[in-house]
Formats: C-alpha cells, sequence, structure tokens
C-alpha cells in the first residue's frame, strides 16, 4: 500500500519513472538499480533537465555538468533541490556515499571509511583478473573519493563490461556485500 501511495506520488509531482535505458543486449538496466535512483533521475528530467542521465548500471545516479545537459546552473540546482528527497537518508553506508558523490556531501570520517573499504576491494579485483585497477583517490574536482582509471591508463568504459563486472560482484562478495559504488574517471 506504502509503495503504491509513493509511486502515485511521484507521478503526480512529475517525477514518475522515465523509460527505461537497455544495454547492448536489450536489457533493462534498471533491474539492479535503487528505485530511489531512479526516481530521482526522472524527477531532475521531470523539474526542466530533460537530458539528466539515468543511473549508471551499478545503481548510481547520473551525475553531468548542467551546460552539458544543455540547461544553466541555476535551473539545475533548483532541480537537484527539489528531486534531493527523494534519495532516502536512512544513513546507510550506500546512501552517505550517494550523497558524498551527487550533492559532495563528504564528511571527513565518511571519507575515510569509503577510502579503506575501497582499497580492499582494489586489491581484490587486481587479484583476480583486473590488474591495473588502481586505488581509489580524492578527485580534484569536488573531493569526491573516485577509481581514476584514466590515469592507471585504462578506459573507464572498461568498468562496465561484462568480465568486469563479474569480477567486481565476486570481489564484493569476498570483501563484503557493504562495498558501496564509487564513480570512475
Amino acid at each position: 500500500m506504502a509503495a503504491a501511495i509513493a509511486a502515485t506520488v511521484l507521478v503526480l509531482a512529475g517525477c514518475g519513472p522515465g523509460p527505461a535505458s537497455t544495454d547492448a543486449g536489450g536489457t533493462s538496466a534498471t533491474g539492479s538499480m535503487s528505485p530511489s535512483a531512479i526516481a530521482f533521475s526522472a524527477c531532475m528530467r521531470g523539474h526542466g533537465v530533460p537530458s539528466y542521465p539515468d543511473p549508471d548500471i551499478k545503481g548510481m545516479p547520473g551525475r553531468a555538468d548542467p551546460r552539458q545537459l544543455g540547461v544553466s546552473p541555476a535551473l539545475f540546482q533548483v532541480a537537484e533541490r527539489t528531486c534531493r528527497p527523494l534519495l532516502p537518508t536512512d544513513g546507510s553506508l550506500q546512501q552517505q556515499t550517494q550523497r558524498c558523490v551527487l550533492f559532495g556531501e563528504c564528511p571527513q570520517a565518511l571519507v575515510q571509511q569509503l577510502l579503506a573499504i575501497e582499497r580492499q576491494w582494489a586489491q581484490c579485483l587486481r587479484a583476480h583478473g583486473v590488474p591495473n585497477w588502481p586505488d581509489p583517490v580524492i578527485s580534484a574536482k569536488g573531493g569526491r573519493p573516485v577509481f581514476d582509471l584514466s590515469g592507471a591508463g585504462m578506459d573507464p568504459r572498461s568498468a562496465n563490461t561484462p568480465q568486469a563486472l563479474a569480477e567486481e560482484a565476486a570481489c564484493r562478495q569476498l570483501v563484503g556485500s557493504s562495498v558501496p559504488n564509487l564513480p570512475t574517471t
């Protein structure tokens, strides 16, 4: 019942789900995504940012520069403030990570926790067939933790290949399923 009410509110607020994106094989990419990330992306599109991307394959809400999306920074900020409540604030590590990546709300304790967890995960990936996977770093833009694949000589798109995704899933199991998803550059 609560889910039906929430869905109705989202639709009435102009934040209903947009068309699901699909991968090259036609499979919906929204199957493993956070419903809140999907709702956030749809809400951004419904509030004046029509090109706002769907969450990535790992379930992280899209992030792009307003000018790349063809809107003014002011309009983007208004839409972001309007839609931000759609992302849960239950305090889980995944939710704190989303807020850090999207909005720059990155307390130092969270950054240190993310760096420690993600270093273990990166070590696992290197040991399981992705030898060039870098340790996480703090991005120069925004001070958020990221994996700088380009700096390690990797194509950032390589993180979304079936082999890389399988290795990532295996390492999440080994390190712990609470490993959040950091962006790659």
